[in-house]
């Protein structure tokens, strides 16, 4: 599945998607997750290099490095590199499953009435 971009109307397209299909939105959130912390991971790899100072560090180099481990990341996460299959597998447990009904736990008080 291809990760597309990360934003405010993302999260809302999420949501929405959560409400209509749980287990395919946890899915993309997991890829999401997957390709946001590869991104990390490669600009934290990207500082530990020595700079032999022959290019100069500008901003314009910069913003290419960023934009290059920001696809990079994409393109590897896409790929699969079970990170997403395993937070997927682990979250999952807890969503209810397709054509399960979603009961709420039994009252603990007496006449069935609950504190809130």
């Amino acid at each position: 599945m291809k990760v597309e971009g990360s934003g405010f109307q993302d999260l809302y397209r999420l949501e929405s998607l959560a409400r209509k299909d749980p287990h395919r939105a946890l899915k993309k959130a997991c890829q999401e997750f997957e390709a946001i912390f590869l991104e990390t991971l490669l600009r934290d790899l990207d500082r530990t290099v020595m700079r032999s100072g022959l290019f100069p560090e500008t901003l314009e180099t910069r913003l290419y490095r960023d934009f290059y481990y920001e696809e990079l990341a994409r393109e590897l996460s896409g790929k699969g590199l079970g990170l997403a299959q395993i937070l997927y597998r682990h979250l999952s447990r807890k969503l209810p499953q397709p054509g399960e009904l979603k009961l709420s736990p039994p009252s603990t008080e007496k006449g069935g009435r609950r504190n809130g």
